[in-house]
């Protein structure tokens, strides 16, 4: 394929463009992201149709759309990389041009991600180019030294997030806590926790806690404002300052530091016994003294958790549970709005024992489907036809 194509070369211009607004502050900017990035992921695609040796036109005055790009590929057995994020990139493009509004910074973020992933891909695979040589080409290097920093992958560059508060302290913000939650994954990995307790929980000093490893107070109490305002900043509830940066990326070097001092021998054993008393304190179905129907005990069991679990924090809830069915309806923070159902079902063995395990799988679905909507396109949450109000 050839990267000399007005339609490769118009992606990429677009592309480039969509780099400048994600690293601008505004909602006008945020709108743009996901309208260049839309439109330079469909240009690329009909540029791939012609080279398969197929027409962009569906008649002499109107090109396929994009969902059609999509369907002649597959036609002819061109895999997209990707696919069902791009979908989800589509509707958000979709949703943008008939309503007013602008997606929020993680929307931007994780379209942004996606989107360079792909064209990463393609642009290997296809073109036999290398994405970061091309897209030098149509993208200003302060934006993709901007864009870089956000991507902090060692010390040094977790350091350049203080200077990219300058500028754009949501996004160093945001770009400090995610290595924060690698930091603490990476950790747990070693010493035998892993993800059980949910995608973002690890953010949480909590994480570590709950697991028998202290922090020092200090540092706990420093990661705890960390985490909240993460959550405050991204959900348009607080406007992180350089300060705020600084102090993010403070408390991630010291946790860095505190975790690298650990014996991991020493730390593995105390997760271990952690693990063994919250199992052996953890309460059961058939080790309570009363026993309710299934469904009820289920559905107080359910509660409690939505109602006390810290990472669901700032969100409410609809719950029913009929027929060994449970549906969770996460409400919307500000009305009008919809409302986003997720559904789950739960199997009881012969002597019904099982049914504790059962909550605690659902509870770990839920903290993964809540904490990150629309991360996963194989699982999409339905949206209530009845707007809320």
């Amino acid at each position: 394929m050839a990267i000399e194509s007005p339609l490769f070369q118009s992606s990429m211009e677009l592309l480039g463009h969509s780099i400048t607004h994600f690293n601008g502050t505004s909602e006008l900017d945020r709108k743009l992201v996901i309208l260049h990035l839309s439109n330079s992921v469909e240009l690329l695609l009909k540029d791939m149709i012609l080279d398969s040796g197929e027409s962009i036109y569906k008649n002499p005055k109107e090109t396929i759309t994009i969902h059609g790009c999509i369907e002649l590929l597959a036609s002819k057995k061109v895999s997209v990389p990707f696919l069902n994020k791009l979908e989800l990139l589509i509707d958000e493009r979709n949703a943008l041009q008939h309503r007013f509004g602008s997606p929020n910074e993680l929307t931007a973020i994780f379209y942004m991600n996606v989107a360079l992933e792909f064209f990463r891909s393609i642009v290997k695979q296809h073109y036999s180019q290398d994405f970061d040589e091309l897209i030098a080409q149509f993208a200003d290097e302060k934006d993709l030294i901007a864009l870089k920093m956000r991507e902090p992958s060692n010390d040094s560059e977790l350091e350049n997030l203080k200077k990219l508060g300058k500028v754009h302290p949501l996004g160093a913000l945001l770009s400090a806590v995610a290595y924060l939650e690698k930091t603490m994954l990476q950790f747990g990995s070693k010493v035998g926790i892993g993800e059980r307790l949910g995608p973002l929980f690890p953010i949480s000093a909590r994480y570590l806690e709950l697991n028998g490893i202290e922090l020092p107070a200090g540092l706990r109490d420093r990661l705890e404002n960390t985490r909240r305002l993460r959550n405050q900043a991204a959900h348009g509830r607080a406007e992180p300052t350089r300060e705020d940066v600084v102090a993010a990326v403070s408390s991630v070097e010291e946790l860095e530091a505190f975790l690298g001092s650990l014996n991991i021998d020493d730390a593995r054993q105390k997760v271990a016994i952690a693990k063994e008393q919250r199992e052996a304190e953890r309460p059961s179905y058939e080790s309570s003294r009363v026993l309710l129907p299934p469904d009820q005990w289920m559905h107080e069991t359910l509660k409690n958790f939505l109602m006390a679990d810290p990472a669901l924090g700032g969100r409410q809830f609809m719950i029913d549970v009929k027929d060994s069915n449970v549906s969770v309806s996460h409400l919307p923070q500000q009305l009008p709005g919809s409302a986003r159902v997720y559904q789950y079902a739960f199997t009881l063995n012969e002597k019904g024992n099982n049914i504790s395990s059962e909550a605690e799988r659902i509870k770990a679905e839920i903290l993964k489907d809540c904490l990150a909507q629309r991360e996963d396109g194989s699982k999409e949450a339905k949206i209530l036809p009845t707007e809320l109000t």
